[in-house]
């Protein structure tokens, strides 16, 4: 754990046990939440700024920051104005802050950086956020709007209270499942999980405080202040993690695997409110029996859907004729890799494998011979990869396989050992054909290399080896072969 997530820790353990011990003092707990908010505030800022001014992240993703920034801020300058000021006026100011600081992360949140979509991915996108903004605006109705309003208390004060501050709440909720669902830049991905965790917890503090209010059940002030300081910790943690990203731009995007999952839950959550309202209103014949039926129907259909979506995700990362996977999850795993390496202080490898002869067995035997040729070659590089290695076909007769998590570089090169021992005649269509292949090998300590320069070594250390003859050869990259090409 880095030095700045362990103080982050500390602090809110000691926010929590500070507001725990003053409860039964408002005025000694008011100050012990807002200097632990101020504390935050201040903690946030500092990182929020340093990941803003990262010159190796995009302009957008660095203006997203500068928004966060801002939400800090905000968080900074307001608690000294809260506790000076009346007390009668303590919830307007609070109210009034409150927004400024949701339309701040609304702001940051729509300056992330997503994945490019066409129009029916975009719709699709679409969809999916605002199934997820149903599912919280039917919490938000059936917990705090409908008891509110069946009370005939709607006063401005509750209103915003219970109301309208929930709805900035929803503006978020949707923001941040678009940027799940839709796919961040890869330095972005980790903050973004713990942008949406600060978002949930706003979202549902401010649910709550709604509820109490409908129905006039104003427990002691101290409560609230539990959700505020654990939204503004992971807003704060979110802008740590952001700081120390060392992943530079440029590669693709993926979906936060959490953001697939928000659509479904949406559903869970509106019908367990249904279910729930019959129960309550003791109308559970027919109205209940039905929405218990709804809920099953829906939870089979989700559970199709959810097969559905993996074969779906799995074909758009495998190489539709060997099986291997394609160029885009080589590509993701060895930047997730390299990431990993850097906190772990292991070896990362890429072998960039081309085979021998390979157009000459298309020419003389045809295209399908020489499918079946790859097909037997993938097969090969199955056997020899160990897990979590991952072997890629990157297109035509160009294959490649991505190492992690290697203690020393000799790894890498057993591994390359393998491929070359494994590779002989093999049966196609009666005939026997002897696989040949040229393997380079590229190794990164931690932290030395991006994915583009380890794939260049590889790439010439290969062309070294195909250089050594027809035979199957492997080479590892050395200095002198940057000076050659």
């Amino acid at each position: 754990m880095s030095g700045s997530y362990l103080a982050l820790g500390l602090l809110y353990v000691a926010a929590m046990i500070g507001l725990a011990g003053t409860a039964a003092a408002s005025d000694v707990n008011e100050w012990v939440a807002e200097v632990a908010r101020f504390s935050f505030g201040v903690f946030g800022l500092i990182a929020a700024v340093r990941a803003a001014r990262l010159p190796h992240l995009a302009p957008r993703l660095r203006q997203a920051w500068g928004a966060v920034a801002g939400c800090f801020a905000i968080l900074v300058i307001s608690v000294p104005v809260l506790l000076t000021v009346d007390p009668d006026g303590s919830t307007t100011a609070n109210d009034v802050i409150h927004m400024m600081f949701v339309v701040a992360l609304l702001i940051a949140l729509q300056r992330f950086p997503l994945a490019p979509m066409n129009r029916r991915d975009g719709w699709k996108t679409a969809l999916d956020a605002m199934t997820v903004l149903v599912g919280g605006s039917m919490v938000l109705w059936y917990t705090a709007v409908d008891p509110l309003l069946q009370s005939h208390r709607l006063t401005m004060d509750v209103a915003v209270s219970a109301v309208i501050n929930p709805i900035g709440d929803l503006a978020l909720l949707f923001s941040v499942s678009r940027a799940l669902l839709r796919g961040a830049n890869e330095s972005a991905r980790r903050p973004l999980r713990l942008l949406t965790a600060a978002t949930l917890v706003l979202f549902l503090g401010d649910a709550v405080n709604g509820y109490l209010d409908a129905h006039q059940l104003y427990l002691h002030s101290s409560w609230q202040f539990y959700w505020w300081i654990t939204t503004d910790a992971l807003l704060a943690a979110a802008a740590v993690e952001q700081s120390r990203s060392r992943i530079a731009n440029g590669f693709v995007f993926r979906p936060v695997r959490i953001g697939r999952f928000l659509p479904f839950l949406a559903v869970v959550v509106a019908h367990a409110l249904m279910l729930d309202a019959a129960v309550k209103s003791g109308t559970f014949s027919p109205w209940g029996g039905l929405a218990l039926g709804g809920a099953t129907l829906s939870a089979l259909v989700l559970f199709r859907q959810t097969l559905v979506q993996r074969e779906s995700d799995e074909q758009a990362l495998t190489d539709g004729l060997t099986g291997l996977a394609n160029r885009s999850r080589f590509r993701a795993t060895s930047y997730k890799g390299l990431a990993q390496g850097k906190r772990t202080g292991l070896h990362s490898a890429i072998l960039v494998i081309d085979m021998n002869s390979f157009k000459e067995i298309n020419d003389t035997l045809g295209h399908k011979s020489g499918d079946l040729v790859l097909i037997a070659f993938a097969e090969v590089l199955r056997r020899c990869v160990p897990s979590p290695g991952l072997p890629a076909r990157l297109g035509g007769d160009e294959f490649a396989v991505v190492l992690s998590d290697l203690t020393s570089p000799q790894q890498a090169y057993d591994v390359a050992g393998r491929i070359a021992a494994a590779l002989g005649p093999v049966a196609v269509e009666g005939r026997l054909i002897t696989l040949a292949a040229s393997v380079g090998v590229a190794v990164s300590a931690p932290g030395e290399l991006t994915h583009d320069e380890l794939v260049h070594r590889a790439d010439l250390a290969m062309y070294k080896a195909k250089g050594l003859g027809p035979a199957t050869r492997w080479a590892v990259w050395q200095e002198s072969l940057e000076i050659a090409a």
